[in-house]
């Protein structure tokens, strides 16, 4: 399986769109149900954050793409040497679904972590070689990692585990390129 390695991704500060957002955040944190809460974290979209943020505060509506993150895995894998994990990481693993009538190749997109205050942990463009047929849906053999380095402090890992572990972290992939079988490239 083929792991993509992703060190010192992080943008300090949260842009200025998100302050928005803080409202929203409190109330879902003043929520005493622990599934209530949670179901309110999940309902806060930050697609109008993002692309408020993206094109300097305007309100710009983002393209949409018929390649679509369905699931984003994440998780906080432990030591494992029988697996050569020789540090704890934070592991993310993507599901997509193709919407096309063209069998999808390759992505490229746009990755974002956000911890419950809404604060940007991630903030990084990939790509990704995936194969999936027109319509199917297909868990990426690919998946990205931020490994656990006890040397330094205040890391990618360090800011994600918490969130990760907590159930709280939200990722949010957006499909920006997709390469299809035919050679075809699209862009959204």
């Amino acid at each position: 399986m083929r792991r993509i390695v992703l060190t010192a991704l992080i943008s300090a500060a949260a842009f200025p769109s998100f302050a928005d957002l803080a409202s929203d955040f409190a109330a879902c944190k003043a929520e005493a149900d622990s599934l209530k809460r949670l179901t309110c974290f999940d309902a806060i979209s930050s697609v109008g954050v993002t692309s408020a943020a993206m094109s300097g505060g305007s309100n710009a509506k983002l393209n949409s793409s018929p390649i679509e993150l369905t699931k984003a895995t994440l998780r906080v894998q432990e030591k494992d040497f029988q697996r050569q994990v020789f540090n704890r990481r934070v592991e993310l693993h993507p599901t997509f679904k193709n919407g096309t009538k063209k069998t999808l190749v390759a992505v490229e997109h746009t990755l974002q972590i956000q911890d419950a205050f809404g604060a940007l942990v991630v903030n990084i463009t990939s790509q990704l070689d995936i194969k999936i047929g027109p319509g199917k849906t297909a868990e990426s053999d690919s998946f990205y990692l931020w490994e656990d380095n006890p040397f330094i402090s205040d890391e990618p890992f360090d800011k994600l585990q918490g969130p990760v572990s907590t159930g709280v972290a939200k990722a949010t992939l957006r499909v920006t390129k997709a390469v299809f079988s035919d050679g075809s490239v699209e862009s959204y």
